[in-house]
């Protein structure tokens, strides 16, 4: 960046000297300047073109590079619906924190293509310390299999758990409170897409 302003006397510089300097700078820029000749110009665009192409992302790449973005953003900036309507629905079965696991969880597995029961497990498994990867496979699968938009399983496994404080449920209780919560939050960005 240019200082426009003579240093010894602090006045600014005439236009003239304004102009040299300005020169002198695109002179010892490293940069290459545009060029104005149109027969130096494929040349720069070429350049151009192939940095451009260094650069590019594939349509996949760019959707989960928005999908973390947005995830990130909606993490800074309080609560997302998907966070309300978690925490509105699941009322006081589930703690805030699991709440806001469970929420980034479902934003970031919904497109990976893995199977709905890994996905449940995924949203749920730093929630559930102490559960058998095995154990949680067989609570998810009545879930993961249940058609979309068939919500009988899914809410008797939901009235199957006590309406009491996080804390206050069961190992158990937790563990299906909480596959039921992801399925819910998966559903829900699902239907957001």
């Amino acid at each position: 960046m240019v200082n426009h302003k003579n240093s010894s006397s602090q006045e600014p510089l005439s236009t003239d000297n304004l102009a040299k300097q300005e020169m002198l700078q695109s002179i010892l820029d490293p940069q290459e300047p545009y060029p104005w000749a149109p027969e130096d110009a494929s040349e720069y665009f070429a350049k151009a073109t192939d940095a451009n192409n260094e650069l590019a992302l594939s349509d996949e790449e760019a959707k989960l590079g928005w999908q973390s973005l947005s995830t990130q953003l909606d993490a800074l900036w309080g609560e997302t619906s998907l966070e309300a309507s978690l925490a509105q629905r699941f009322a006081r079965r589930l703690s805030q924190d699991v709440i806001a696991i469970i929420t980034a969880q479902a934003s970031q597995v919904v497109n990976t293509g893995r199977p709905l029961a890994e996905q449940l497990i995924s949203c749920v498994r730093d929630t559930l310390t102490g559960w058998d990867e095995t154990d949680l496979q067989v609570m998810a699968r009545p879930l993961a299999h249940a058609m979309r938009g068939q919500e009988e399983i899914l809410e008797a496994t939901i009235d199957s758990v006590r309406d009491i404080e996080w804390d206050n449920l069961s190992p158990m209780e937790q563990a299906r409170i909480s596959l039921a919560a992801a399925r819910w939050a998966i559903d829900y960005v699902t239907e957001q897409k």
